[in-house]
């Protein structure tokens, strides 16, 4: 049975024994009622006692408890020196930590400044170099542009010969980088045909040189001229075309090419040998290769005979057929050629003939004819001037002369086309011409004997005339 409820207060800082909570109503009446007297006992004992008393009993009750309380407060002291001891200890050690540090570090960055100021000038020693590098190269360059120079002012005087035998005397200079190999020897062959310029024999394989001081590109028959050259050495291996100034023409997109013109012969192409810096070092870098092709092929021909024998079937097929192209471009070409020629021949043809029968239509040759073939006859040994058929024509036709304005130039190109060159000779210069073999018929060679009568005695009547009136004019 629940009994009443009461509201007590203690202090925050305390706490009431766990026991109270299961009291029932009755032990926790009889706990307050006993408390309250206790405490009023205590309170009227207390009040009998002076202050003095009290703190001495007190002292006297706590005396333990003090003193241990002041030996636990000695030993607090003690500890916290300690600790304040240690914590110095430990700041101490920690500065000295730090201003060792501070030192390293101190000690770093003046070698870092030192290092960096190392490298600054090591990168500023590396442009240097480099650009030291670039002024060398420029100037090596402007040397040789103005060595080039001074060879073309020094080789355009020369005949094409000279400058032949300078590019052989330049090469030959030059391979003399190849003296140290084993078994090495040039031997000059450009006094023999069809042998190039050089013949470089090493220890295992010889090269065919011809060297090209050109001004222009080396054309295709130059090509074409030391692959015919290698194919009549059987026993050489490979050709080097040296171009020492210009490129190789068709073989020019790359400064070393290749061709291969049967499965044991190739031709090396050298474009602008001289343009390297160091000329000696292509010619052996082309050496090299040379040599391990020379190995490639020695074994391909030792393990694949048949192959190789297909391979030179078929190189010897793309080189007939190369040249039968070249044979049909020329064909072409040529047939085109002499088409244009026979349309212009035919063109000229035509327009002299236009030319010619116009001159016919207007020129009245027919007129010409019908005299000639009524007065005219063929003779052996006779000779007419065509100046006396001229006259007599003008004097028997007159009205046909005035009509078609007839002249002795139009008579004279009649005579052209009538009768042939061997016939007519010129008398002088733009004036008649002798006609052989020609002479008036004899009908008409009668009638101007009469008529050459008649003229003699007319031409004497009238001088007598001309006589009489003179001497009446005396006489008066």
């Amino acid at each position: 049975m629940w009994g009443k409820e009461i509201l007590l207060y203690i202090p925050n800082d305390e706490n009431l024994p766990e026991e109270i909570k299961n009291y029932s109503p009755e032990k926790t009446l009889m706990l307050l009622k006993l408390g309250n007297d206790c405490l009023k006992l205590a309170e009227k004992k207390f009040a009998e006692f002076s202050q003095k008393e009290i703190y001495k009993k007190v002292e006297e009750e706590n005396k333990e408890e003090l003193e241990k309380l002041k030996y636990e407060l000695l030993l607090q002291k003690d500890r916290e020196k300690i600790g304040i001891e240690k914590v110095v200890q430990i700041y101490e050690s920690q500065l000295v930590a730090l201003r060792r540090q501070m030192d390293l570090q101190k000690e770093q960055l003046k070698d870092m400044e030192g290092e960096s100021k190392i490298k600054i000038q090591e990168e500023i020693m590396k442009v240097r170099e480099k650009y030291d590098l670039l002024l060398s190269e420029k100037e090596k360059q402007v040397d040789k542009m103005n060595e080039n120079y001074e060879k073309l002012i020094f080789n355009s005087n020369k005949t094409n010969k000279e400058k032949g035998e300078d590019g052989e005397k330049t090469f030959s200079d030059y391979a003399s980088t190849f003296k140290d190999f084993n078994n090495y020897e040039i031997v000059d062959m450009h006094t023999q045909g069809g042998q190039g310029d050089f013949h470089m024999h090493f220890e295992n394989f010889d090269i065919l040189v011809d060297a090209k001081n050109y001004k222009t590109k080396v054309s295709n028959s130059q090509r074409e001229k030391i692959k015919r050259d290698l194919l009549k050495n059987e026993h050489i291996h490979f050709a080097w075309l040296v171009s020492l100034n210009t490129t190789i023409d068709k073989y020019d997109r790359a400064p070393i090419m290749y061709e291969w013109i049967n499965s044991k012969q190739a031709i090396v192409y050298i474009n602008n040998l001289l343009e390297y810096e160091d000329p000696c070092k292509i010619l052996r870098i082309v050496w090299f290769n040379c040599k391990e092709l020379y190995k490639l092929t020695e074994e391909a021909n030792t393990d694949y005979t048949e192959l190789s024998n297909l391979k030179d079937k078929q190189f010897k097929m793309n080189d007939k057929i190369k040249n039968l192209r070249k044979n049909i471009r020329e064909l072409n070409t040529n047939m085109n050629t002499h088409k244009n020629i026979i349309q212009c021949m035919d063109d000229n043809l035509r327009e002299m003939l236009e030319i010619e029968t116009n001159e016919l239509a207007e020129s009245s040759f027919s007129l010409f004819e019908n005299y000639w073939s009524e007065n005219i006859e063929s003779k052996d040994k006779k000779i007419l001037i065509s100046t006396d058929i001229w006259n007599k024509f003008k004097i028997q036709n007159k009205d046909l002369v005035k009509e078609f304005s007839l002249t002795s130039e139009k008579f004279k190109k009649f005579l052209k086309t009538k009768l042939c060159f061997d016939s007519l000779r010129e008398v002088s210069k733009g004036g008649a011409y002798e006609i052989q073999n020609v002479y008036w018929k004899s009908s008409l060679e009668e009638k101007k004997g009469v008529e050459s009568l008649i003229d003699v005695e007319l031409k004497a009547e009238v001088v007598t005339k001309k006589k009489i009136v003179k001497k009446c004019k005396e006489l008066s």
